[in-house]
C-alpha cells in the first residue's frame, strides 16, 4: 500500500470516527439514549408486576396506565406547541411572556378539581365502566392530576431552550420512582394503593428537574402579559399536534382492531404480537421528536441550514431500523419469542413486513414533525388523510390474503406514506433553499 493510500485510509478512518463522536455528543443522541433508558424501565415495570399481581389486579394497573398515559399523550400536543414557542424565543412569540401565570392557573384549577373528582371515581357506574375492581387505584391516582399540565409545559420548554440534563433527568427520574416506588410499596404491603401512590410521586419526581424551564424560556425580565392571546396561540399550534398524535395511534393499532373482525382468532393473536413490536420500534425513536421540533424551529429562525440539526434525528432512525431489519432477516423467531413470547413464534415469517412497516411510519411522522418546525402543516395533513385510506387497504388485505396480507399491506401503505412524505419534504426544503 502506498503511502498516499495510507494517508487517505488513515483520513477516512478519522472522519468516521470525527462523525460518530460528534453524532454522540448531539442532543438528539442524548434523548434518544434517555428515552429509550425510560422505555427499558417502563418495560420491566410491566414484566415485573404482570408476575407479582393476580390477572384481574394486573388487568386494574393497565387501565389505570392506559388512563394516565391517555392524559399525558393528549397534553403532548400542549408540550410540543410550548417547545416551538420556546426555541422561536420571546422576539417570535410575545405571547409566551404569559406562559407562568398559564401554568399557575392550570396548576390551581387542577387542584380544585380533584375533591370533586376522587369521589366520583369510588362511584360503582365509574369503576364498572373501566372495569377496575381495586377501587383505590384511580381515587389515588388523582393526586397526580395537579402536576399533569404543570408537567407537560414545563418539558415543552426545556425541549424549547434544548435543557438536555433536564430532559434526560425528568424522563428517566420518573422512570426509577415509578419502578422502585411501585415494587417497594408492594413489599411493604401498601397493595394496589400503594402502587397507585407510587405512580403519583413519580409524575411529581418528573416534574421537578424541568420546573423551572418555563421562567428559563422567556428570562427573568420578561414583562407581564395578557393570558387570552397565548391561549388562542397554543391552540393554533396544538391542533395539527393533536391531530398527529391521533393518527399515530390509529397507523400503528388499527391493524389491531381490524384483526377481530377479518382473521381467526389465533391470527389476530399474532397480530397483537406483531404490534407489539411495532409499538416498542417506534417509541424507541418517538423521544426525537421532541428535540426535533424545537432545533429546526431555533435553525429556520436564526436563517441557518434546517437539514443540520435533522440530519443526528435521522441517522438514529436509520440506525435502529438496520439493526431491526438484519435481526428480523436473520433471526425473526428469536426476536418475536423475546417480546411478545413464545406463544407469538407463528408470527415470525410477518416480522419483516411489521419491521418495515413500524419504521416506515416512524420516518413520516418525523418528517412531519420537521415540516411543522418551518410552518409547514402538509406534512400532518398526509398522514392524517392516510389514514383512512390504510385501514380500508388493510382490511381489503386482511379479507383477500389472511394474515400475510394484512401485514404486507400495512407494509406496502407505509411506505407509500414515506415517500410521499419524502417527496414533500424535499420540495419544502429545495424552496426554501432557492
Amino acid at each position: 500500500m502506498t503511502v498516499a493510500s495510507n494517508r487517505r485510509a488513515a483520513l477516512s478512518r478519522t472522519f468516521s470516527l470525527a462523525a460518530i463522536g460528534a453524532l454522540i455528543a448531539t442532543p438528539a443522541m442524548a434523548i434518544f439514549l434517555a428515552t429509550n433508558l425510560a422505555n427499558a424501565g417502563n418495560l420491566a415495570f410491566n414484566m415485573i408486576f404482570s408476575r407479582l399481581l393476580t390477572p384481574s389486579q394486573f388487568h386494574d394497573l393497565a387501565v389505570v396506565l392506559t388512563l394516565m398515559l391517555g392524559v399525558m399523550s393528549v397534553l403532548g400536543a400542549a408540550q410540543m406547541a410550548v417547545s416551538q414557542m420556546a426555541a422561536r424565543g420571546l422576539g417570535q412569540e410575545p405571547t409566551l411572556a404569559a406562559l407562568p401565570r398559564l401554568n399557575l392557573i392550570f396548576f390551581g384549577i387542577l387542584c380544585l378539581m380533584v375533591p370533586f373528582l376522587v369521589p366520583a371515581s369510588m362511584s360503582n357506574s365509574v369503576t364498572g365502566a373501566l372495569g377496575i375492581e381495586s377501587g383505590a387505584l384511580l381515587p389515588v391516582l388523582l393526586f397526580a392530576l395537579p402536576v399533569t399540565a404543570p408537567l407537560s409545559l414545563a418539558r415543552g420548554a426545556a425541549l424549547g431552550i434544548v435543557s438536555v440534563r433536564g430532559m434526560v433527568l425528568s424522563a428517566n427520574l420518573e422512570m426509577i420512582v415509578r419502578l422502585i416506588g411501585a415494587i417497594v410499596a408492594w413489599q411493604l404491603g401498601l397493595g394496589m394503593a400503594g402502587i397507585s401512590g407510587a405512580l403519583v410521586l413519580s409524575v411529581i419526581a418528573g416534574w421537578l428537574p424541568v420546573r423551572g424551564a418555563i421562567r428559563k424560556s422567556i428570562g427573568p425580565k420578561s414583562a407581564p402579559a395578557p393570558l387570552s392571546p397565548l391561549l388562542k396561540r397554543l391552540l393554533l399550534l396544538c391542533w395539527p399536534f393533536a391531530l398527529l398524535q391521533l393518527a399515530q395511534v390509529g397507523h400503528l393499532d388499527v391493524d389491531l382492531l381490524i384483526s377481530a373482525s377479518v382473521l381467526s382468532k389465533s391470527d389476530a393473536g399474532l397480530v397483537a404480537g406483531l404490534s407489539l413490536i411495532q409499538r416498542l420500534q417506534f417509541f424507541a425513536c418517538f423521544g426525537l421528536a421532541g428535540i426535533l421540533l424545537p432545533t429546526v424551529t431555533a435553525a429556520a429562525r436564526d436563517g441557518r441550514p434546517v437539514l443540520r440539526p435533522a440530519m443526528p434525528v435521522f441517522a438514529l432512525v436509520l440506525g435502529t431500523g438496520a439493526a431491526l431489519f438484519v435481526a428480523a432477516i436473520l433471526i425473526p423467531e428469536q426476536v418475536v419469542t423475546l417480546i411478545a413470547g413464545p406463544a407469538y413464534a407463528g408470527a415470525a415469517p410477518q416480522l419483516l413486513f411489521s419491521v418495515s412497516a413500524a419504521f416506515a411510519f416512524t420516518g413520516s411522522y418525523l418528517l412531519a414533525t420537521m415540516l411543522a418546525a418551518l410552518g409547514d402543516r402538509r406534512g400532518v395533513a398526509l398522514v392524517v388523510i392516510a389514514l383512512p385510506i390504510s385501514v380500508t387497504a388493510l382490511w381489503i388485505g386482511g379479507q383477500s390474503g389472511g394474515l400475510n396480507g394484512m401485514i404486507g399491506t400495512k407494509a406496502i401503505a407505509q411506505l407509500i406514506l414515506l415517500v410521499g412524505s419524502l417527496l414533500l419534504t424535499s420540495r419544502v426544503l429545495v424552496k426554501r433553499a432557492s
